[in-house]
């Protein structure tokens, strides 16, 4: 009996060896946490320059960086450069253009034209025809005309002419005849004021002018009053 019994244990105590160099098998293949930290803490973290085992990365503390690295490579380029040119580049100075010293070109202002009349006559005034000294190769008066009066007048280089009249033509018909027979000698004409009912024109060359006005008078005629200064010199 006794023998039977220490059978039994031997056999339980042999299942128990066994079980427990199972366990220890399986525990051996698994990494601990201690196995996992030091896994963990072997890997190179961002912006370190050595590993876990303090083996110095290349361009770290202690260790010049390789010569075959970019950043080594650009330096020296950049190195090379600056002794090539002599020191370090300045930026390029603004080339300042210098002052227009010409004076601008134009057209030239039109000359004065020469004076119509280069003497002076004596002064006077006539009713019913025209005045000695009338200036009449320059101021036609229009045909039909029956003459008011005249007159001239002079003040320094001036000659100073007047004239009135009646036609029987449109207001229109008079201005045109006085207009043909000025615009022949060098004038420009322009609008000038009038009374109500008239009209009037001013006729420029240089510094003469002439003006002439038209009314209308009870008959249906036309009335012409006429002033007019020529110069004998050229402004």
């Amino acid at each position: 009996m006794m023998a039977r019994r220490l059978v039994i244990a031997g056999i339980c105590l042999a299942v128990l060896i066994a079980a427990v160099a199972v366990v220890l098998d399986q525990m051996a293949g698994k990494p601990g946490p201690s196995a996992a930290q030091s896994t963990t803490s072997s890997a190179p973290t961002p912006g370190s320059n050595a590993t876990a085992s303090g083996t110095p990365t290349p361009g770290g503390a202690g260790e010049p960086a390789q010569s075959g690295s970019p950043t080594s490579g650009a330096e020296g380029s950049a190195g090379n450069n600056s002794e090539e040119e002599g020191g370090p580049s300045t930026a390029k100075p603004l080339e300042v253009l210098p002052p227009v010293t010409a004076t601008p070109t134009g057209l030239p202002e039109p000359s004065a034209p020469a004076p119509l009349i280069t003497t002076l006559p004596e002064p006077g005034s006539a009713a019913g025809e025209v005045v000695d000294g009338w200036p009449a190769d320059i101021l036609t008066l229009p045909q039909g005309t029956t003459i008011g009066s005249t007159s001239i007048s002079t003040s320094g280089d001036v000659l100073q002419v007047t004239a009135d009249g009646i036609i029987a033509k449109p207001q229109a018909e008079v201005l045109a005849s006085f207009r043909q027979s000025l615009v022949a000698h060098g004038f420009w004409s322009e609008g000038a004021p009038a009374a109500e009912g008239a009209v009037a024109e001013r006729f420029v060359r240089g510094t003469d002018t002439v003006t002439v006005s038209v009314s209308t008078t009870g008959t249906g005629n036309s009335r012409f009053q006429l002033l007019g200064s020529l110069h004998t010199a050229a402004d």
